[in-house]
């Protein structure tokens, strides 16, 4: 453990180019690094991979709070750029069509619908979570069931 706290030293800065580059303990550098959560639902401060331009892991991180707040925050923010999983906070309404069906949503991005190719589109996430991937590939969670209100919680459950 460092005198920051952290028992992993690497530190990370953004070159000339906005890329993001890693330094190692050991004192390798690579550049254009791009984080990767391996679990980003059911463990998303673990087991994180900083992986070259070519898609290979250079470092695989343990534990975020295995570093140092700045670093840490550095690739909290990172990861947040690159994740784009709004999150459901209302249902107002689903409108069926043949298979595929119309959903009017309340998200933490504001109000959005979007189209769910079919039933096989929602699935449970733990025991309380749910995750919705519409008709573009783009993910919807719900991180708690019970949190939802009343009426979305009765058409949600039509579906899970």
């Amino acid at each position: 453990m460092n005198d920051h706290g952290a028992t992993v030293p690497i530190r990370l800065h953004h070159d000339a180019f906005g890329r993001l580059v890693v330094t190692l303990a050991n004192g390798e550098i690579h550049s254009g690094v791009v984080p990767v959560r391996a679990f980003p639902f059911s463990a998303p401060d673990q087991w994180i991979s900083l992986c070259d331009e070519s898609g290979h892991e250079v470092f695989c991180l343990n534990d975020l709070a295995e570093l140092d707040r700045e670093t840490r925050d550095q690739l909290a923010a990172e990861l947040a750029r690159r994740e784009f999983v709004p999150r459901i906070l209302r249902i107002m309404r689903v409108v069926k069509g043949g298979v595929a069906s119309q959903w009017f949503v309340e998200s933490d991005r504001g109000p959005t619908s979007f189209e769910l190719p079919s039933e096989d589109n929602i699935r449970r996430m733990g025991s309380d979570g749910a995750l919705l991937i519409d008709g573009h590939g783009i993910r919807y969670r719900i991180t708690s069931v019970a949190q939802l209100d009343t009426h979305s919680r009765r058409i949600l459950r039509q579906y899970l």
